[in-house]
């Protein structure tokens, strides 16, 4: 219980989202599925072992989560990075690689409604806290 409070606290102090917090902390284990990664660039070959390596050395694309549930009918995320060589790189969240995604989402439309802004605002804000979590709670591993 100690370990958690240290844990939230630290959070604070980094300025997380409360709501994005306990997303933010279930990526940092599903991203070690094996059907993640490792992940491959089909035009460079290079090759990122972790979500931390990953984004570590990629740069987001313009809009870096794309909820893809309406097209997919499940529970479908794509996410988008550009390799250095410029080549887009995609990761695809399941409920398999991510029990949450259903959650995820709710809670971003949610939290969208609620604020009066633009979900995609949302989904940016979003996405630079999971950027920067995962980076800073993984950094032996980028």
């Amino acid at each position: 219980m100690e370990q958690c409070f240290e844990s939230t606290a630290k959070a604070a102090q980094e300025r997380y989202d409360p709501q994005f917090l306990k997303f933010l902390k279930e990526f940092e284990t599903v991203f070690r599925h094996e059907r993640l990664f490792p992940k491959d660039c089909r035009t460079c070959g290079r090759t990122f072992r972790t979500l931390a390596e990953y984004l570590l050395n990629t740069v987001p694309k313009g809009h870096s989560f794309e909820d893809c549930e309406e097209t997919m009918r499940q529970p479908y995320t794509m996410t988008y990075r550009h390799c250095s060589c410029g080549n887009t790189l995609v990761l695809t969240l399941t409920e398999e690689t991510y029990p949450y995604l259903r959650e995820l989402w709710s809670m971003l439309h949610e939290k969208a409604s609620r604020s009066g802004r633009p979900i995609n605002e949302v989904v940016r804000e979003f996405s630079d806290q999971w950027q920067h979590y995962i980076i800073t709670h993984n950094r032996n591993e980028g």
